[in-house]
């Protein structure tokens, strides 16, 4: 089953991008799958293979720079208890108590060095081969070849995002090898583990997915049923057995209103497809229920100036329509990095900004053509009633 039928093309697109179907009733009996009778309120979808990505609750490998790592030393007994104690007492008063606990030691590499992908091999192999040599030269390593692994109790990893934001890796094996695996790492790529695409709050890992191998014509199915009262979720593969499991439908949200943001918005369309083509590298997906762009005093979106120069409508009338856009909004943002000849450009990011309908309803009356346009644009699906309402594009300039 291919995508629904109102996705629209992209010029220079040979790709048919989606994510979620509309739903429908289901006679499937999941008794034999899932233990007991569950053949009423059933609902099937089919889903792509982003959806199936995104929905998917085990866990993923990213790339991220390793370019440092915490030192931490062994405490004296003491120290671990007065600790212990400080933890019992007042905010205010823990400052007072000094335990001379000893700070881990942070190392840090500053090294900017990055050999891109060549299509010449043999220059990308000889450039690798002397950032290698120069890496020995870096004080993270030179630092890392003068510890003492019997004098140390813990070494934990420091990766930086593509973003920059900074998280911990945990290392395996004991103390010589992690700084073994430290000192041949450093200021490198390394694959980290993460418990799955969908990290919490609306947020999404997108590097996990692997977008040259998306087929439009591969899909899944999407069974939604009710357990003791409750919606729950599984994912079935052609031989009808069970490729996962959600104890919720929480997440489906997200994947109708992706499904429109990508039906509506051409630049949106375009990202992904540049990802497909490997013209871009996926970064993260993030919905923004909170997402509060002001149009107060800014133009308005084109999807507005279309309507209003058809319609006539005066200046007090639109200033009517201007507090009804400043609520009620999504932002779909998708963080990519283009790829022009090889060479990585700055993070672009991409915000659909959808609009519930329900922030017009003073417009039924009083401005009843322009409600009625909107109204057109409508596409109702199981999130809710919203249009796009504008798309806005931006860079990260690196300094």
């Amino acid at each position: 089953m291919l995508a629904p039928n109102e996705q629209q093309s992209v010029s220079g697109s040979n790709t048919d991008i989606w994510i979620i179907s509309e739903g429908r009733e289901s006679q499937f009996d999941l008794s034999e799958i899932d233990g007991g009778k569950i053949n009423d309120n059933v609902r099937e979808y089919q889903i792509s293979d982003i959806a199936f990505y995104l929905l998917n609750p085990n866990p993923i490998e990213v790339e991220k720079r390793l370019i440092g790592c915490e030192i931490h030393y062994p405490q004296r007994t003491l120290t671990k208890i007065v600790e212990k104690l400080k933890r019992l007492l007042p905010g205010r008063l823990r400052g007072i108590w000094n335990s001379h606990m000893i700070p881990p030691e942070v190392l840090v590499s500053h090294s900017k060095i990055w050999i891109p992908p060549l299509k010449d091999k043999t220059l990308e192999n000889h450039l690798s081969d002397i950032y290698e040599s120069l890496r020995a030269y870096d004080s993270v390593t030179r630092r890392l070849s003068q510890l003492d692994a019997h004098q140390i109790a813990h070494v934990i990893g420091i990766c930086k995002d593509l973003g920059g934001s900074l998280t911990y890796l945990k290392l395996q094996g004991n103390i010589e090898e992690k700084l073994k695996y430290m000192q041949n790492y450093i200021s490198k790529n390394v694959g980290v583990l993460l418990r799955k695409a969908y990290v919490g709050d609306g947020l999404f890992e997108m590097r996990g997915f692997d977008f040259s191998a998306y087929k439009p014509d591969h899909n899944h199915r999407l069974m939604v049923f009710e357990r003791n009262g409750k919606p729950q979720c599984c994912v079935l593969n052609s031989n009808n057995a069970v490729e996962f499991r959600l104890d919720n439908d929480d997440l489906l949200k997200y994947m109708f209103l992706l499904q429109q943001a990508l039906t509506d918005d051409i630049k949106l369309i375009r990202a992904f497809d540049n990802c497909i083509r490997s013209q871009a590298k996926p970064v993260k997906l993030f919905f923004n229920q909170k997402l509060e762009v002001n149009y107060a005093k800014s133009p308005f979106p084109k999807i507005y100036r279309d309507i209003l120069s058809v319609n006539k409508i005066d200046i007090n009338q639109r200033n009517l329509i201007r507090p009804a856009l400043n609520y009620m909004q999504i932002g779909i943002s998708f963080n990519f990095i283009p790829q022009c000849n090889d060479i990585e450009e700055n993070m672009t990011t991409l915000i659909s900004v959808l609009h519930d309908l329900r922030a017009l309803e003073s417009l039924r009356k009083k401005l009843p053509q322009v409600h009625n346009e909107i109204q057109n644009h409508i596409r109702a699906s199981e999130a809710g009633k919203f249009y796009l309402l504008d798309s806005i594009e931006g860079f990260n300039h690196d300094e």
